[in-house]
């Protein structure tokens, strides 16, 4: 008797025991979403290159980036990577390997970095891109990454909206515009620096996203790229080299509390706020005012500033030359115009630090000069003064167009940096800078160290 007594209350503390240690299904589910993706992280640590202060400065940032292709392509953000001039990634076996920058598009925030494996032995782990475009509100995601450059984590939350969008110019952390194209993924899972370029994944261990944005003002507010967007620019960069898009030059608005002024239902129609200067648009006879209703015989509607990244990329999508008709609506009437697509082109010129006129400059390019609202891409961007040198004692500053260099138009980035080294070799004292700020013509006299301007020069013409 006494026998069986102890073995049944041996047998209940196994059963006990077990109890104790099974694992909730939620639980089970986050466990294996990690472990499919979390191999593929990488660590990345990049040596990039600012001309924002006026001169050129390489400091080292830190990132995340996961692993998608069998020959070491990674993907993370454009201002973690796309400027890197070094790239040291550390892998989940804490190997250290070198990567280089395959390509990057500042307008989606992506950049695309290949591992170098010549010496890489072991087994290479990748990570499965999901659908982006399935996510609902209040689905369970993980962030993963280096936040804070501490070493990798893992971080779980909801998806709190699927289409965040920000409004007016956004601008990432290297300076560039970004966001015209897509809208973000917005999560609670801590999301803070580092974390940039890290994968967003779902339970079923599948990458919906690419951490890129970490608020400042709260704790719980972060953002990530939907991965649908990221498979395109991914696509574009592997097959081209860059992403390619078509433009017209045209700038909307959303159309909510709008609709009974312009006559139009709701959600119907696009409206165009501005139209570029000597754009496919201008030529065509497109108008501020105009809704557009129908594009090749779509019907498309922006009628909140989320609904516009969509309309954006339906443009660019079509290819260069392409001839696309307009339906819209212009005061009471319908009208149908044609318009020729352009190719957008780079969005980032080349950089040159003028170091003895203390600042430096951009190369224009289209996406520019429309950024910027300028009528052509002549001339050269200042991209950064500094406060005590030649430049900033002259009144030149950030944003200023240099079309001019004592007197001689300049047209072109090499027009520039040529005759910087023509002026800094023979030792000019005085430059006087023709320049456009916001529309209008300036002078601008700088003076500079004859001395110290000569020996520079002597050494950019050895170099």
């Amino acid at each position: 008797m006494r026998k069986a007594f102890w073995v049944l209350i041996l047998v209940i503390f196994m059963r006990l025991a077990a109890g104790a240690v099974q694992i909730p299904p939620l639980q089970q589910e986050i466990f294996l979403a990690r472990d499919k993706v979390l191999p593929a992280l990488v660590h990345i640590q990049p040596v990039i290159t600012d001309y924002r202060t006026g001169k050129m400065i390489k400091q080292s940032v830190v990132g995340s980036g996961v692993i998608f292709n069998k020959d070491g392509y990674v993907v993370t953000n454009y201002h973690v990577a796309g400027k890197a001039e070094r790239i040291i990634c550390t892998l989940n076996s804490k190997e250290q390997v070198r990567a280089t920058l395959i390509g990057g598009d500042p307008l989606t925030d992506i950049a695309i970095i290949k591992l170098d494996l010549k010496e890489y032995k072991g087994n290479l782990p990748m990570a499965e891109f999901g659908n982006s475009d399935s996510l609902q509100v209040g689905q369970y995601v993980l962030a993963m990454g280096s936040p804070l450059a501490l070493s990798r984590s893992v971080s779980c939350g909801v998806v709190s909206t699927t289409d965040r969008n920000f409004s007016g110019d956004v601008r990432l952390p290297s300076g560039e515009k970004t966001g015209m194209y897509n809208n973000w993924i917005q999560t609670d899972a801590a999301i803070n620096p580092g974390n940039s370029g890290g994968p967003l994944v779902d339970l079923t261990g599948k990458v919906v996203g690419i951490n890129s944005r970490a608020t400042m003002f709260a704790n719980t507010i972060g953002f990530a790229i939907p991965i649908n967007i990221v498979k395109h620019v991914v696509e574009s960069i592997l097959s081209q080299g860059k992403v390619v898009r078509s433009w017209i030059g045209v700038n909307c608005q959303e159309l909510q509390n709008l609709e009974g002024w312009f006559g139009t239902a709701l959600n119907e129609g696009v409206l165009i706020a501005s139209v570029d200067p000597k754009s496919p648009a201008e030529e065509a006879g497109l108008q501020a005012g105009d809704i557009v209703l129908k594009v090749d015989g779509k019907p498309v509607s922006a009628r909140f500033a989320e609904e516009l990244p969509a309309f954006y990329k339906m443009i660019a999508d079509y290819p260069a030359g392409t001839n696309i008709r307009l339906s819209m609506l212009r005061g009471n009437k319908a009208v149908n115009i044609e318009v020729a697509t352009r190719e957008l082109g780079d969005a980032l010129g080349e950089d040159l630090d003028c170091k003895d006129w203390s600042f430096t400059v951009k190369g224009l390019t289209k996406q520019m000069a429309v950024d910027n609202q300028l009528e052509d891409t002549l001339g050269v961007y200042v991209s950064g003064v500094q406060r005590v040198g030649a430049a900033g004692e002259g009144g030149l500053h950030p944003g200023d167009v240099i079309k001019g260099i004592n007197e001689k138009p300049i047209s072109t980035f090499r027009e520039f940096s040529d005759r910087y080294k023509e002026l800094t070799t023979s030792g000019a004292e005085r430059i006087l800078f023709t320049v456009k700020r916001f529309g209008s013509t300036k002078f601008i006299l700088i003076r500079v160290d004859a001395a110290r301007a000569t020996e520079s020069g002597k050494q950019g013409v050895e170099e």
